[in-house]
């Protein structure tokens, strides 16, 4: 008995460590967003566009990149933390690379409230 308990906890433990493991992020911009594929959703105003793709779309760690554009020119972020006023709100660089996996990087709204998951529709 005392050994099924130890192998059950050792693979509670292994698990995480493992998943971690096979998520293997992309090189570059939009690290676990494919961003050679069509955006997920596109938002628009004035000139101004945020395209959005989404990592682990659909489950608990689900993040988000987005690219902003003006006049169908993308605007490079210089520094995370950076934020600029636009036709579509304040939006904020978050940098190339997430901290983890659900948290924004690219483009997005300063406001985080406003970051909504794939299964929002307005």
């Amino acid at each position: 008995m005392r050994v099924v308990r130890s192998l059950l906890i050792g693979l509670l433990v292994a698990s995480p460590l493992c998943m971690a493991d096979s998520a293997q992020p992309l090189p570059g911009e939009g690290v676990g967003a494919d961003i050679s594929q069509p955006a997920d959703k596109v938002l628009r105003a004035e000139g101004w566009e945020l395209q959005i793709w989404y990592r682990a779309k659909g489950s608990r760690s689900e993040g988000q990149h987005g690219v902003l554009l003006q006049g169908g020119k993308a605007i490079k972020g210089k520094s995370t933390g950076e934020e600029l006023e636009t036709a579509l709100g304040k939006m904020k660089f978050y940098g190339d690379v997430p901290t983890v996996m659900w948290e924004p990087s690219g483009w997005h709204f300063a406001d985080k409230t406003l970051i909504k998951p794939s299964t929002f529709c307005p």
